[in-house]
């Protein structure tokens, strides 16, 4: 009896000092964000790469070793990009007539005009009906203190468009936002959490929106609506991955899926 009361009690302070551990990792890694780039801020050399093996940067931040070669396009070119913002500022001004239509579709392909990304997404994703006040923040502060995703959500936010202009400096702003979002949501979503490759798509949706944006559009509606949540399961499976994209594939281009 005594020895596994000894067990038992033995047991439980292994667990709660793992769980110390944890929690004081937890803590210095938010602390790290808090700070950013300010004075005193502890960055390992390795976690920021030199500017200088850079030479130049195409127009959409993307940092390239060697010149990019970017000509001006011509004034025709020009005219038919704006004819296109044009086109879909129209469309947006009467978005219930536009929204489900054939039109819709065949300029979606076509391409978004980059000036209106943030618009155009916003709008598909139909933020309106899913955003909730004070949600982004109360979750982001519960991350803070139990998220138990926040080490691997810093490895991944480390290596995550380092090629980038808006994500080459550790800890700086969007970096900062990245590590937000993706906290957040692995508190809002516990059935889910964090998972790799979530990262990529919270940025590149930073690149245009701002991170209590981005958390309700790519990361709460883009599981709510195509239920990649309810698919992926605990602590997304591989497996349930596999079968999200060829959903997604199967209903977005049923000619491509055939071919596989």
């Amino acid at each position: 009896m005594s020895v596994h009361v000894s067990s038992t009690k033995f047991g439980s302070e292994s667990t709660e000092i793992v769980e110390t551990d944890r929690d004081a990792e937890r803590a210095a890694i938010v602390a790290k964000y808090d700070r950013g780039r300010d004075e005193g801020a502890q960055i390992d050399q390795w976690e920021d790469p030199d500017f200088e093996v850079y030479s130049s940067t195409d127009r959409y931040g993307f940092l390239h070793k060697t010149a990019v070669v970017e000509q001006r396009p011509s004034e025709k070119v020009l005219q038919h990009e704006r004819e296109r913002q044009m086109k879909w500022i129209k469309m947006f001004s009467k978005w219930e007539k536009y929204r489900d239509s054939d039109k819709l579709r065949k300029r979606m392909f076509k391409g978004i005009p980059d000036s209106l990304r943030s618009l155009g997404w916003q709008r598909l994703l139909s933020l309106e009906k899913v955003r909730k006040p004070f949600v982004y923040e109360a979750m982001k502060q519960e991350a803070r203190k139990k998220s138990p995703d926040i080490r691997q959500i810093d490895l991944d936010v480390n290596r995550t468009y380092r090629d980038h202009i808006m994500f080459r400096e550790r800890y700086n702003v969007k970096q900062q936002a990245l590590f937000h979002v993706l906290a957040a949501y692995s508190m809002y979503n516990k059935h889910v959490g964090y998972c790799q490759g979530m990262s990529g798509i919270a940025a590149l949706m930073l690149m245009y929106l701002n991170e209590e944006v981005v958390f309700y559009s790519i990361l709460f509606a883009h599981f709510q609506r195509f239920g990649l949540g309810r698919i992926l399961g605990s602590r997304c499976s591989t497996k349930g991955q596999q079968i999200f994209y060829a959903r997604l594939l199967c209903s977005g281009s049923s000619q491509v899926a055939a071919l596989l």
